[in-house]
């Protein structure tokens, strides 16, 4: 897969040169919630490195973390942790696109892989906000699955995905990779789904989909900032962290300057093209299900895998429309843009690695050192090419 970061020389779009913003905020600061947990360590400090660096990209001070009474009364560009929910954002003063990098929802559920899937009947227990026309405009832009928010109807859709083969349960709020399990008969889903509270499961939902063998993760997303907007492909790397767990070990990028319907017309390897393609699907059909939805920075986790007849194939896992793992590679690559008005494309990654370890020239730092939590830990963004 890698050799697919070869590909043929792009031709040059428009000037990425400094010009006036569309906005003129006050600064850049993070969107905090001051009565909630601010995450592990190495969270709060990597995201403090990625505020520094946006502030400065847009020539902007960097702020104090706002609490929403206090975003309200300025017109900061407001950095959240997670998606907001829309009574939230209007709390803080975020109305429109120039007040925010990521994502405002009308309901919580729409910001989580729950909405990659429709309900396994339309009698099926769902929030008021559900839209049925999401699962009907992805089509097989993702993978075969369900998401539930009962036990009856998780229990219901995990049968009939059972009887095609292995199924994955995945919480739909998880991270890293985590808070997922494969399941293979009715006892293990049975024993499963005893474990979930109702309560949790009526206002979250629950994931059930095919579970694929021999896979690959890809990464695809589009992020708009200062004016300007980049999109990318790119994959995500495993590592082991401390408890001997495979999760999330960063991304690596190939991103070049306009949005998803230019990086679609790039000669690019056929599964890449299909991951773009699988992500753009994804990208119409969220904004036209839920066209209230406010989004500034989209990353889609695109998979390929094995299914149990041996066919190859490929569909989003979920969307991510927050500031998150690839962000630091984000910003390199608006940085590079912004500093050589005649680069296309660039190479960046960002890296996480459970030990402290030698950075490579030119790398960003995010974080180095013992999480309370995690043990020792090493984050950082560089670009390669």
């Amino acid at each position: 897969m890698l050799n697919a970061f070869n590909s043929r020389p792009l031709v040059p779009p428009a000037s990425f040169a400094t010009r006036i913003l569309p906005w003129q905020p006050s600064g850049v600061a993070a969107l905090v919630n001051h009565t909630a947990s601010e995450g592990n360590v190495h969270d709060q400090a990597s995201r403090a490195v990625l505020l520094d660096h946006i502030a400065s990209l847009l020539e902007q001070p960097l702020l104090a973390p706002m609490g929403a009474d206090e975003a309200a009364k300025t017109n900061a560009l407001l950095v959240p942790g997670d998606a907001l929910e829309e009574d939230a954002a209007t709390q803080a003063g975020i109305f429109d696109r120039s007040d925010i990098l990521g994502g405002v929802v009308p309901a919580f559920f729409i910001g989580t892989k729950g909405i990659a899937h429709g309900l396994v009947d339309d009698n099926a227990q769902r929030p008021q906000e559900w839209s049925f026309e999401m699962a009907r405009l992805l089509g097989d832009a993702a993978l075969p699955g369900y998401t539930a928010f009962s036990h009856a109807d998780a229990a219901k859709a995990g049968r009939l995905l059972l009887a095609q083969g292995p199924v994955r349960i995945k919480d739909v709020c998880g991270k890293a990779g985590l808070g997922q399990a494969v399941i293979h008969s009715e006892a293990e889903l049975d024993a499963a789904l005893a474990l979930e509270d109702a309560e949790d499961l009526a206002c979250y939902g629950i994931v059930l989909e095919e579970n694929l063998c021999d896979v690959v993760t890809y990464s695809v997303g589009v992020v708009e900032l200062g004016g300007e907007t980049i999109s990318y492909w790119g994959s995500q790397n495993l590592t082991t962290d401390h408890q001997g767990r495979e999760v999330y070990g960063g991304s690596d990028l190939f991103v070049v300057r306009g949005g998803l319907a230019g990086l679609a017309k790039l000669d690019l390897p056929e599964h890449i093209t299909q991951a773009v393609r699988c992500a753009a699907i994804f990208d119409r059909a969220a904004h036209a299900a839920y066209p209230d939805i406010i989004l500034t920075r989209r990353n889609y986790d695109v998979i390929e895998g094995t299914d149990i007849p041996g066919h190859r194939r490929i569909g989003v896992l979920e969307q991510s429309w927050r500031v998150g793992g690839a962000s630091g590679a984000e910003i390199a690559a608006f940085e590079a843009f912004r500093a050589e008005p005649d680069t296309t494309h660039v190479r960046c990654s960002t890296v996480e690695v459970y030990d402290i370890v030698t950075l490579p020239a030119g790398a960003t730092l995010y974080f180095q050192g013992v999480d309370p939590v995690v043990g020792a830990m090493t984050k950082y963004a560089v670009r390669y090419a």
